[in-house]
């Protein structure tokens, strides 16, 4: 399998070979689901937090008597029944994430990845060498040069400083590392450009 190197302006420059292990590999829609619930339940906060009939303001103090009074037995004014007592069977903090095999994690990759070069939004580059960087010469390297339009994810190898304060203020461009790559961010950006570098280094990763 082959895959089309192209500079700032579009035009092909070389053809790499692409591991097919890698961008040949077999769509598989509830790998892509168990990997995306688990990238979202790691990133839940789980603070969330009442505060039970021991932690609320209040004394322990028998309100009335058991008997005699005509009343509903009653303990201290901090029970659940009690307006300002505490909350019975609510949430505490708690760790959301749970251990998501590293062989699914890539085998979810390789399939996102796969479908994006079928469906040709797959996109190639020599590097990102970025004169400044602003956001504007970006874009337009991004819009004019490649002709994308839609959310772009940017790939590259290394740190790209230029591209880095470039993206990170832009709606619909972001960049990553190739090996901070996941399943969320190809999923949710319309084209994945990649560096030529970055693109072989994620696929010997992949591909092991």
């Amino acid at each position: 399998m082959e895959i089309t190197v192209r500079n700032w302006s579009n035009e092909p420059v070389r053809s790499i070979s692409i591991d097919p292990a890698v961008f040949d590999y077999p769509r598989k829609d509830h790998l892509v689901w168990e990997a995306v619930q688990a990238y979202q339940a790691a990133g839940r906060a789980g603070t969330h937090k009442i505060k039970n009939r021991s932690e609320v303001s209040g004394g322990t103090k028998k309100l009335w008597k058991q008997k005699h009074t005509g009343r509903a037995r009653m303990g201290d004014n901090r029970s659940p029944l009690w307006r300002h007592g505490g909350t019975v069977h609510g949430p505490t903090p708690r760790d959301y994430s749970w251990r998501f095999p590293k062989s699914l994690r890539r085998n979810a990759l390789r399939s996102v990845l796969a479908q994006r070069f079928r469906d040709g939004q797959l996109v190639c580059i020599e590097a990102f060498e970025l004169g400044s960087p602003k956001t504007k010469d970006l874009e337009r390297a991004v819009t004019t040069g490649l002709g994308l339009s839609g959310r772009t994810l940017l790939v590259a190898e290394g740190t790209e400083r230029n591209l880095d304060l470039a993206s990170r203020n832009h709606p619909r461009l972001k960049a990553v590392r190739a090996l901070g790559v996941n399943v969320v961010d190809l999923l949710h950006h319309e084209t994945i450009v990649f560096s030529e570098r970055a693109l072989i280094s994620l696929s010997e990763v992949l591909a092991r």
